[in-house]
């Protein structure tokens, strides 16, 4: 980024914050048009603001100003910051700006965090500093990266943390799907490193894919416990319960009404990953924050097997246990979620060479999965046989209309032409979704009951009075327009629900619906 690219992000930001929450989009819309990108750095910064309770959550350009600023004329390569030479910028975002530095004391390689300039003089901030660096830096674990030090250079404050090479789960995600072996091992090592920390009293409470790294060897460790809570340590409430601190998407109900927290709510984020890395998507996350907390206090996802075709109920209910809304009906501890992750790990290593239709299953459930999997793919082969059917009638339709008194023949027409083209979209909309984005379907199939009904009913319908129309004159014409007429109604009023209830109905407890607008208007 250019000084003039980051003088216009400063000063774009700072005119958004002098607006309502609720005109923030349309004003960036309008100064930004013609450039994503700087949207995009200016929104990233609004959300990190919006969400700061926490030094470690204030916007990037607060965070480290004076290595910032200098950074975006000059190189920072070579810049000793105290006995630490700095490498290269690491990342930045909502926490800020790290780097990769040598400690020349150790002759180690550390990440360097900078903290908010002003820290220091701030004795209530400092305190904070100091105890939250010291619940880190008590956390001995290989799954946790470990923290160093927390160095006082001239009036700032630096965390100097473990360098953990490797890439992110977030990267990991994006960039292939991983195997199941490959998921519970994550699970495990991850359920591990939180059991450690909680037997600390240290509560994570942002635990999310871009704080986890996998190294080479596939050693998973925890990072940036900067925003960890001790539990029951003196002065632990400098951070107030009340501070709602996290990621939305990754938060617990609890940390969203902003209740008390514990070692569940770092439970809550880890059954998250876990769907995640097994799925690909986040069942909560929406296109805004505020929509993203109304789904995770009142949307139950579907099960994991549903969405990723794993076909393990045990890690079904292992998930399904840690994203309980009430914290009180999760696991009663970590390490009871460790005891099931590893049977469950013990049992895939048993069968590693066997077929997947072998893999350890509750009581027959290897031929209820079969058996879903092929009703989903009739319930998929239905939505496009219908639509080809609708669309191979549009040209008896278009004969048909010649032969109708020419007002009707037209609206006859047109309102078959509209049935085929809702229809045929929003069923070839359910197929794609089911295919690329499978956690969406539930909702889609919901919002589009509606339409697919009016539309084949409509459909029915008009064929039907056309054929009693043209039948002296054309019975042959008739006679298939009727046939397709009540074809069409039998596919839609009885063979697509049986289809739909083998396919999706498994699971008739699990909400699938948006959530309500009363949901939406609490965040506003």
């Amino acid at each position: 980024m250019t000084h003039d690219e980051w003088t216009r992000v400063r000063e774009l930001f700072d005119a958004a914050l002098t607006r309502r929450s609720s005109e923030r989009a349309a004003f960036l819309d309008e100064t930004c048009a013609g450039s994503p990108s700087l949207r995009a750095e200016v929104a990233s910064l609004l959300d990190a603001h919006d969400r700061a309770a926490d030094f470690i959550e204030a916007p990037a350009y607060e965070v480290a100003a004076h290595l910032f600023a200098d950074a975006i004329d000059h190189p920072v390569a070579g810049r000793a910051v105290g006995p630490y030479i700095i490498r290269h910028e690491i990342g930045r975002g909502g926490m800020g700006v790290v780097y990769l530095a040598d400690d020349t004391r150790l002759s180690r390689r550390v990440a360097l965090k900078a903290i908010v300039p002003g820290t220091g003089s701030d004795a209530t901030r400092r305190a904070r500093m100091r105890q939250e660096a010291r619940a880190a830096a008590a956390l001995s674990h290989p799954g946790i990266a470990t923290v160093y030090a927390l160095e006082e250079i001239g009036e700032e404050l630096y965390l100097a943390c473990e360098y953990v090479p490797g890439r992110t789960l977030r990267a990991l995600i994006e960039s292939e799907r991983l195997a199941l072996p490959q998921v519970v091992d994550i699970a495990v090592q991850l359920a591990r490193a939180l059991a450690a920390a909680h037997a600390q009293g240290v509560v994570h409470r942002d635990l999310k894919p871009e704080n986890v790294v996998r190294s080479g060897a596939g050693v998973v460790k925890v990072l940036d416990f900067g925003i960890a809570r001790m539990e029951n340590a003196a002065g632990a409430r400098l951070t107030p319960t009340g501070d709602m601190i996290g990621t939305p998407a990754y938060m617990a109900p609890e940390q969203i009404r902003r209740q008390r927290v514990d070692f569940r709510t770092d439970l809550f984020a880890l059954g998250l990953l876990v769907y995640e890395m097994a799925s690909g998507s986040n069942p909560f996350e929406a296109d805004t924050a505020t929509a993203t907390i109304a789904r995770i206090l009142e949307v139950d996802p579907l099960p994991l097997s549903q969405v990723s075709g794993t076909g393990l109920p045990a890690l079904d209910r292992i998930v399904a246990l840690c994203l309980r809304k009430d914290a009180e009906s999760r696991y009663a501890s970590a390490e009871r979620l460790v005891a099931d992750l590893e049977h469950l790990q013990a049992q895939l290593a048993e069968h590693r060479d066997d077929a997947p239709a072998e893999l350890p299953r509750a009581g027959g459930s290897a031929i209820v999965e079969s058996r879903t999997r092929s009703a989903q793919w009739w319930w998929e082969f239905h939505q496009v046989a219908v639509s080809m059917l609708y669309v191979s009638m549009m040209y008896p339709a278009w004969r048909a209309r010649a032969w109708l008194p020419a007002s009707w023949g037209t609206f006859f027409f047109f309102a078959v032409l509209a049935a085929v083209a809702t229809s045929t979209t929003v069923r070839l909309h359910l197929r794609f979704t089911a295919r690329v984005y499978p956690a969406e379907l539930a909702v889609q199939r919901s919002r589009a009951l509606g339409w697919t009904r009016v539309s084949d009913a409509g459909f029915s319908l008009a064929l039907l009075l056309a054929a009693i129309g043209i039948e002296h004159a054309h019975p042959e014409i008739a006679t298939l327009l009727v046939t397709v007429s009540i074809a069409a109604a039998v596919a839609s009023f009885t063979i697509e629900p049986a289809t739909t209830r083998a396919a999706f109905a498994q699971h008739p407890s699990t909400s699938t619906l948006e959530p309500p607008r009363r949901a939406r208007r609490t965040q506003r």
